[in-house]
Formats: C-alpha cells, structure tokens, sequence
C-alpha cells in the first residue's frame, strides 16, 4: 500500500481489490489529490481516525469489515465526510443509493471521467490536471 501526498484535497480510498485500489490512487494523484489507502474497512476506518479526508472514496463488498459497516461507523463518528461508493454488486449498490443519493454511487466499470468529477465537486476545489 502506499499513500501518495499531494497538494490539492485529501482523499482517502478504501478498496480491497488492488489493482482498482492502485487505479484509483494513480487517477485522483495525477489529478492533484492528496491520496490515502486501506486495504480493506477495518484500516479504513483506523485511517479515519488519523487523518480527516475531504471525501472517502469505499468499495461496500470487501471481507472482514465490508463498506456498509464503515458508513455506519462514518455516521456515528465521522459525518460530515462525503462518500463515494464504488461497487460492483448491483444489489449493495441500490442500498447504498438509498442512503446517500444516485450521485455518489458508481457501479464497476465506471466513468473515470465522471468518478473524478464527482470527487471533485464533493471535496471541493479544482484543482489538478484536466482529463
């Protein structure tokens, strides 16, 4: 795992998959986030309490602690951080589009176009190069 430090907001990314979590990461760096990662919910949310993003980028089926669980924990201790879902479960992504919006829930495959887009709206600023 390894974090890359930038300029512009941070972003953390909770992603089990290491290939999408390395993407992710080499996208949002080269776009002027600031990047974090964990390799699953439960460092997430041990990062969470190192660190406060300005926008928390989580898979919801991951083993062990899985992104449903981080929400919640999000909820009670971190609100306020804004989430973007990436999944590829159609069903935990309907769920999960309950509870925060169509918007900030991609399904995989997902636009990288729209996905930075959308990051960038929820952390603020436009910073970073342009697709």
């Amino acid at each position: 795992m390894s974090d890359t430090q930038g300029s512009g907001p941070l972003v953390l990314v909770v992603e089990d998959d290491k290939g999408v979590r390395d993407l992710m990461e080499t996208i949002l760096t080269t776009e002027g986030f600031d990047v974090r990662t964990a390799r699953d919910g439960l460092e997430g949310l041990l990062k969470l309490r190192m660190v406060r993003p300005a926008a928390l980028v989580l898979d919801i089926m991951m083993p062990d602690v899985g992104g449903l669980r981080v929400l919640d924990e999000l909820e009670r201790d971190h609100a306020g951080v804004p989430v973007i879902v990436v999944t590829g479960k159609p069903q935990a992504a309907q769920e999960v589009r309950q509870r925060l919006g169509p918007r900030n829930v991609f399904d995989k495959p997902f636009d990288l176009d729209d996905f930075v887009a959308r990051i960038r709206e929820v952390a603020g600023g436009e910073q970073g190069a342009t697709s």
